[in-house]
């Protein structure tokens, strides 16, 4: 009786796993490994949105948008806090230039975000925004080196990294919704 009951809860246990793992580990006609392939780190794509991978390129664009959107308004708020606690006149060069650069991407994301959601198919606006957001990152972080005499390093780096990474998922979402035949919101 032993055997027949650990057999089965291997079994159940085995058939468990195996429908976790369909839903977890997306086809290649889904649009979320579409768009997380075409990211700079699928992994962290897919850890993002993996909790649901069946969602419309639309949806996935939205969400993409406002994951964004969020992690730029925190960086932000981290680096006012640097700016203000900092009594270097580098760092706070530094720190100025990177907030100019976030405040740029969140505008950029806000617009595309506002756009997006009235018009729907307005696709370019978002992938210029997923593309800056990309570039707002590599900016602040070239700014740490960019004071000749001094190498300071980055206090903001994984925040830069999120940020190129949630940008490069934005553009492939959008180039997969550009692509697409059928938009579902």
């Amino acid at each position: 009786m032993t055997t027949s009951s650990s057999s089965s809860s291997f079994v159940l246990t085995l058939v468990l796993c195996l429908i976790i793992a369909s839903l977890m580990i997306p086809s290649k006609s889904n649009p979320l490994t579409k768009v997380c392939i075409k990211s700079k780190n699928p992994r962290f794509c897919l850890q993002v949105f993996g909790l649901n991978p069946h969602r419309s390129p639309y949806e996935l664009t939205q969400e993409a948008i406002n994951l964004a959107l969020r992690n730029a308004s925190e960086t932000a708020s981290k680096i006012a806090i640097f700016l203000d606690e900092t009594n270097d006149n580098n760092l706070k060069v530094i720190y100025n230039y990177c907030l100019d650069y976030y405040h740029y991407a969140i505008n950029s994301l806000r617009g595309a975000e506002e756009n997006f959601l009235k018009d729907g198919l307005v696709y370019n606006r978002v992938y210029v925004a997923g593309n800056f957001a990309q570039k707002a990152n590599f900016y602040c972080e070239n700014e740490f080196q960019r004071i000749i005499g001094y190498a300071y390093a980055s206090t903001l780096t994984k925040d830069n990294e999120r940020m190129g990474i949630f940008g490069s998922i934005i553009v492939a979402a959008a180039d997969l919704l550009s692509n697409s035949t059928s938009v579902e919101k």
